[in-house]
Order: structure tokens, then C-alpha cells, then sequence
């Protein structure tokens, strides 16, 4: 086990990029946690960020529907793009980011519309930058009896454990100056085909010797019982009220 200390003077600014489709049929056949809607997901979102250490943007694929018949359409900053697929949304949203004038030490964190939350998750997700070049607060549940032969290496920060991992989904973090680096290998598995490979894309990164860890337990979930964050009860983090976060 490796214990980390955070290191004085660390850039805490983060820039949240969420995206969203008016219909997905990569996702209408997936078994969901109860009570589950993208609206609930996307309500989750702002009522645990704290909009005085971040910057939340939206990026809204409108080749299925109009964003004026979306739950979005009461968001300011949201981009609009007609793409019609995962991967085809994800490269719009590489070449957009790509082109900020930013710090390279700023964070990203890539945020697709069926996931969910705790509290605190912004902290966690920034302590986790300080351990790896990637992170994920996705506590994949696969990994657990997809992977009966995976070893990680265990980290521990004033938070939480997390575990070296060797892929995620197109949620995850990282630096600016990370993402133009590795670039050219988000791109290449996002290419020419409708949903991102993104376990290939993470496995191919850590066999040029990039780490990505995990939180254990997960500060986010995708919202899918069979592969959900384990030990934590997700459905008292769907919100009941159909009040909009104000900001």
C-alpha cells in the first residue's frame, strides 16, 4: 500500500464536460437502477458540484431530437452537435477541448449522462489527480469476476483507497496537457465506428506506461445495476425534486 500526501500549492481549478443525446440506442436496452432518468443523472450532477471551483459545460447531441424539447434547454452553456453516436459526440468533444487556451495543469473531467454521484465526489476526483495521470471515480464492478487473475497496486489518500486499474469507461479525469499528449490514442479508438473502444483505448495507453487508477468505494456509478459501484446504495442519490439547481 502507497500512501500519498497532497503537495502544497496544487492547481485546484477543474473543467466538468458533460454530454448528452436526446435518444441514445447504445443505452435504451440497459437494465437501470431504480428510479434511473438522465434528467435525475443530470440533477444528481448539480446539486453535488460546487460551481466555485469548476466550470460545468454541456455538449448536447441533437441528430435524434431538439434541444428545445430537452430537460437541457434551460442550460446556458451547453454546445450543440449533431453527431447521432457515441463515438462521433466524444471526438466533437476532443476536438473542442483540445482547441482551449487553458493551463496545462488544469483539470478535465469527462462526464457522459447516465451517472451518478455522492456528495464530495469533486474532492475525491482532485486527490486522485495528484496520484496518476488518469483517474476514474467508476469503481468498475467487472473487475471484481471479470478479471479473476487482476492484481492492482493500492493507494491511499486522505480520503479514500484506490486501486490501479486497466480501463474504464469515457468517464474519467485527467490534465489538459495529458490529454494533448495521448491525443492521437483517444481519437484512434473513437474512429470510424459508433460506440468508443474504450477498454482498448485504456489498455493501450497503460502498455505505454500510463496509470489509471480508481477510487474504492466509488464517488460515481454508471447507472447499471449488473456493473454498478459495489457497497454503496445508489438509488438514495436519485433526486426527488423537480426543482432546478439555481447557481
Amino acid at each position: 500500500m502507497i500512501f500519498w500526501k497532497r503537495e502544497a500549492n496544487q492547481p485546484q481549478k477543474i473543467e466538468v464536460f458533460c454530454r448528452h443525446a436526446f435518444f441514445s440506442s447504445v443505452s435504451q436496452h440497459k437494465k437501470r437502477i431504480p428510479g434511473f432518468s438522465h434528467e435525475q443523472c443530470y440533477r444528481n450532477l448539480l446539486e453535488t458540484f460546487d460551481f466555485d471551483r469548476g466550470n460545468l459545460t454541456y455538449f448536447f447531441d441533437s441528430a435524434k431530437g431538439p434541444l428545445s424539447k430537452h430537460f437541457l434547454k434551460i442550460e446556458k452553456n451547453v454546445i450543440e452537435i449533431q453527431e447521432g453516436t457515441e463515438a462521433g459526440s466524444f471526438l466533437r468533444l476532443l476536438d473542442h477541448v483540445s482547441h482551449l487556451d487553458l493551463h496545462p495543469e488544469t483539470i478535465l473531467y469527462f462526464v457522459e449522462d447516465d451517472y451518478l454521484h455522492r456528495p464530495g465526489w469533486l474532492d475525491v476526483l482532485l486527490e486522485g489527480m495528484q496520484i496518476a495521470e488518469y483517474a476514474t471515480l467508476y469503481d468498475h464492478k467487472d473487475k471484481y469476476f471479470l478479471y479473476p487473475n487482476l492484481t492492482s497496486l493500492i493507494f491511499v489518500s486522505s480520503i479514500c483507497h484506490w486501486r490501479t486499474t486497466p480501463s474504464t469507461t469515457n468517464t474519467f479525469a485527467l490534465r489538459f496537457k495529458t490529454l494533448l499528449r495521448d491525443l492521437s490514442i483517444h481519437r484512434r479508438f473513437s474512429s470510424d465506428r459508433a460506440i468508443t473502444s474504450d477498454h482498448e483505448k485504456f489498455c493501450q495507453l497503460q502498455a505505454q506506461g500510463t496509470m489509471l487508477i480508481s477510487s474504492m468505494p466509488g464517488w460515481s456509478t454508471h447507472a447499471e445495476p449488473e456493473f454498478a459501484s459495489p457497497c454503496i446504495n445508489w438509488e438514495q442519490y436519485l433526486t426527488r425534486s423537480p426543482s432546478h439547481v439555481s447557481r
